[in-house]
């Protein structure tokens, strides 16, 4: 969570807040089968012509016996729809309607919401999960020690009016849940599962530090939980049938991170200081299926030194290289309430890492089915749901034509309205 982008987005959100949306109504069901022709579609590889067919909802290779309406893609170039595995502007009703449709105009039909108040999730939650909207994941409150981020963040926006009715006490086990110790652990687990999360976010900072930070006031939101507590965390969590992802900053707490068994890490180490994942820890998360979301996009901050932004710069190249090489699955999140994934991919093509497929992939694949592994999206295959993406032109010719959507489609709906 960036404190920096959170402090300026969300200082007066509640004041701005409008009042409640209306909740994600369904549109009348669609035709039970569509032909979609002359489109040329992803592979996964490349683009190949063919015609596709929606029925109820659900793409299929073989023509049906009947067909109730035909689309022309006109060639078009047909992708799955982006996802954005970390953000925090879903996260109460401030502008929420403006931000669900940004995300939809740039084809972003994922977001994962990776901390959150649930009291002011609770209103919104009816505005996602169907299929006029994106489907959206909640952490809420998330897991860290006394004195640890976020609780200065979070206490800074709440100075600032950003959760009206709560003081500083409340806040904690709602916004925050503090963990130091076993006992600590077994408290405060099961009240965060009381709260319905889609997964558990857990904050490791410096943690080959911890004992130096543990007690010392100066690095207030400059630490994180205890790497002894957090294998006990991961099981409790698990326990109760969740994920669990891990807030990382540095090389040594993806190592914690990866040897306790978390399921996703929340940023790409190194986006404030530069810092390698070593070989051992990215074979680990390999072999484990841990999936490692980019935001690389957070270090490109305004005024910047130039040297340590090009030494940041030199270690993110490596250490998605590394990734790359041992086959750690990476997912595409910014962490930037003012973008919605987009921004991310172009930081990612500059780095000069993956090639425009691969990144393809990454931004729709693996992203999708980070956030919802259950489902089958984030492909354009016989069975899978029928959300895609139209383009002008190939994306492989020209990057930016993937911002040149020209038909929206999820779950078996077009989407219309989109300039």
């Amino acid at each position: 969570m960036s404190a920096i982008v959170l402090g300026i987005r969300f200082g007066l959100l509640q004041a701005a807040a409008v009042g409640g949306a209306p909740a994600c109504t369904p549109p009348p069901l669609p035709a039970a089968v569509v032909e979609y022709r002359n489109g040329r579609w992803w592979t996964g590889e490349g683009f190949e012509s063919r015609t596709m067919y929606s029925a109820a909802g659900v793409l299929r290779f073989r023509a049906p016996a009947s067909v109730d309406s035909v689309i022309d893609l006109a060639g078009g170039y047909v992708i799955p729809p982006f996802a954005e595995a970390h953000n925090h502007n879903l996260h109460s009703n401030y502008q929420v309607q403006e931000t669900i449709a940004r995300y939809l105009r740039d084809g972003v039909f994922y977001v994962a919401t990776l901390s959150n108040l649930p009291s002011l999730t609770a209103e919104i939650r009816p505005l996602f999960n169907c299929a006029t909207s994106v489907d959206v994941i909640f952490a809420n409150g998330g897991i860290t020690a006394s004195g640890g981020h976020p609780i200065p963040l979070r206490e800074r926006l709440l100075a600032m009016g950003a959760y009206p009715g709560f003081t500083k006490e409340t806040l904690q086990d709602h916004g925050y849940y503090i963990a130091d110790d076993s006992a600590g652990v077994e408290r405060i687990v099961p009240q965060l599962l009381a709260t319905r999360p889609d997964l558990v976010k857990i904050f490791l900072l410096y943690s080959d530090e911890y004992r130096q930070r543990r007690d010392d006031p100066r690095f207030a939101g400059q630490k994180g939980l205890s790497p002894a507590l957090v294998p006990l965390l991961v099981a409790r969590v698990r326990a109760g049938g969740l994920r669990v992802i891990a807030h990382v900053e540095t090389a040594a707490d993806f190592r914690v991170a990866v040897e306790a068994g978390v399921d996703l890490i929340a940023h790409l180490p190194g986006y404030a200081l530069p810092t390698r994942i070593d070989s051992a820890s990215a074979s680990l998360a390999a072999a484990r299926g841990i999936v490692v979301i980019t935001t690389v996009g957070l270090s490109r901050r305004p005024g910047m030194d130039s040297t340590r932004m090009a030494a940041i710069t030199s270690a993110q190249r490596d250490n998605l290289r590394l990734l790359k090489s041992m086959g750690v699955k990476v997912a595409v999140g910014s962490d930037r309430v003012e973008d919605t994934s987009t921004n991310e991919m172009g930081f990612l093509d500059a780095l000069g890492v993956f090639s425009h497929g691969q990144l393809l992939n990454l931004w729709t694949g693996e992203s999708a089915r980070a956030l919802f592994p259950a489902r089958r999206i984030g492909a354009l295959a016989d069975g899978y749901e029928a959300s895609f993406l139209v383009l002008e032109g190939n994306p492989l010719e020209d990057w930016s034509n993937l911002r040149r959507i020209v038909r929206r489609v999820k779950q078996g709906y077009t989407l219309r309205n989109f300039p």
